[in-house]
């Protein structure tokens, strides 16, 4: 399923960004509503505490003063005092009217109703009593139960204001503990679609890069295609015309590589077939000089066939995976027969070759197996010096058959160890690394011995090259 991206990497980057956010704003959001919330019934607790208490008070208050006037009233009999009394029954009926208009409970609703009620009541019976000449201790006695019921009232407004401070903190603390839950949900939530983005954004950067390791592996027969934001997908276009370019450069190397290796042969055969015929003495006997001339000839020219057979191995290897012909196979003869080829080379150079075989058995392509040990016993003697040791070794470990070329040359240095298995890669080195001629012949074994199922590796040693082969004794399959 091709996923549908923006035209461009800049404006998926901005999308990205902003899924990121959403979340997290939604819950800045919801943490300034609830605090709105809760802010405003904090503030409508407090302004209906502070009216209910100043109202409440305020009654006590003008209850006193209508208490004492009256006192005074029908002691001194002044008018005055009768007025402050009337005074402080108005201003009792206007606190009385405010606390009523908040909200209450219908228990203080109903306390309130009866203050109200018994107060005037009392202030008819006053106004009654104004032209006697005794003082009425029955009214007076009213207003102590007026004050007790005003007190009860205040102290009920006070409990009240500590029930509204209690359920505001309940509130804050649930509020609290709702916000808490919601950041642990949301962020995660956060984290997914940033992590989501990422992968999108990752994924063609990915596809991108696998394509620029193929194509600077040589890997030129796989299509190229970038699904993703516009620009990277005109990048993976280009890449693909790159491909194109390339696998059409690489096949005609290929064909004139082949075409050169078989265009070679022809000549290398006569010239071989020549210093053959010299050296048998055809054209007549040659002199000591003639003969060591006509030696170098013939030395010469294997090395150069061997360098063609390169050549038309790695090509053949290049346009198809090597057939394998299997077949049963001793490991110790091949390498016997292998080192008698040699014969001549180990005396010139005075080489001790000391063999270690195990008598294994293994099915494998013989001819290619050949050319593997070949290749790694001819460099071996190459690069060692004069009357100097190679250690060969066969054994079998896990089903595995193990070959082991141990030289004392040069080595390898650690420069060339990476690359030493590429084409006509020949190293960095002193003494050209360890690839004879074209560079081919660890590359063609290498090909090889995968073809196989195998190993080959170049082992750390610390006097010359230590290479090692691992071959299965039983995977390999007829082709």
């Amino acid at each position: 399923m091709r996923l549908g991206y923006p035209k461009s990497f800049l404006k998926l980057l901005l999308i990205g960004f902003g899924l990121a956010m959403l979340p997290l704003l939604f819950a800045f959001g919801n943490v300034a509503l609830y605090l709105d919330r809760l802010a405003e019934q904090s503030r409508n607790t407090v302004e209906q505490a502070v009216h209910a208490t100043r109202s409440s008070r305020l009654l006590v208050e003008q209850l006193m003063l209508m208490e004492r006037s009256t006192r005074q009233y029908f002691v001194l009999h002044d008018e005055q005092l009768l007025e402050n009394y009337t005074n402080a029954h108005e201003k009792f009926g206007f606190y009385i009217r405010q606390l009523a208009a908040l909200p209450l409970s219908q228990e203080q609703q109903k306390n309130l109703d009866h203050l109200a009620k018994r107060e005037a009541t009392l202030y008819t019976d006053v106004m009654q009593h104004v032209s006697d000449t005794y003082t009425p201790e029955s009214l007076v006695a009213q207003f102590m139960e007026l004050s007790t019921l005003a007190q009860n009232i205040l102290d009920e407004n006070t409990r009240l204001i500590d029930h509204e401070a209690a359920i505001l903190a309940k509130t804050a603390a649930s509020t609290q503990q709702m916000l808490l839950w919601q950041t642990l949900t949301l962020v995660p939530v956060a984290l997914m679609v940033a992590v989501i983005i990422a992968l999108l954004v990752a994924q063609p950067i990915r596809r991108m890069d696998g394509a620029i390791r193929r194509l600077g592996e040589g890997l030129y027969t796989e299509p190229i295609s970038i699904d993703g934001p516009g620009d990277l997908r005109v990048l993976g276009d280009r890449l693909e015309w790159l491909r194109a370019q390339l696998l059409e450069l690489d096949q005609e190397k290929q064909r004139f590589l082949r075409h050169v290796s078989h265009e070679l042969k022809t000549p290398l055969t006569a010239i071989r077939e020549g210093s053959e015929l010299l050296s048998d003495g055809v054209g007549g006997p040659l002199s000591p000089q003639q003969l060591e001339i006509t030696g170098i000839l013939r030395e010469s020219s294997m090395r150069l066939q061997k360098m063609i057979e390169n050549l038309l191995n790695y090509t053949a290897v290049q346009f198809q995976k090597p057939q394998l012909k299997v077949q049963q196979i001793e490991l110790d003869h091949l390498l016997e027969e292998i080192i008698s080829s040699y014969a001549l080379s180990l005396l010139n150079k005075q080489i001790r070759m000391y063999c270690d075989f195990n008598k294994i058995s293994l099915m494998g392509d013989r001819e290619k197996l050949h050319t593997v040990i070949d290749n790694l016993i001819s460099n071996a003697i190459k690069y060692t010096p004069q009357a100097g040791n190679i250690h060969l070794t066969v054994k079998e470990e896990k089903q595995l058959a193990v070959i082991d070329v141990h030289d004392n040359g040069p080595g390898v240095v650690d420069a060339d160890r990476t690359k030493l298995f590429d084409p006509f890669y020949r190293g960095s080195g002193k003494y050209d690394s360890l690839v004879n001629g074209s560079g081919l012949g660890l590359s063609i074994a290498k090909e090889y011995v995968e073809a196989h199922g195998g190993e080959i590796v170049i082992l750390p040693s610390e006097i010359g090259a230590h290479f090692r082969i691992h071959l299965p004794l039983q995977s390999a399959q007829p082709s």
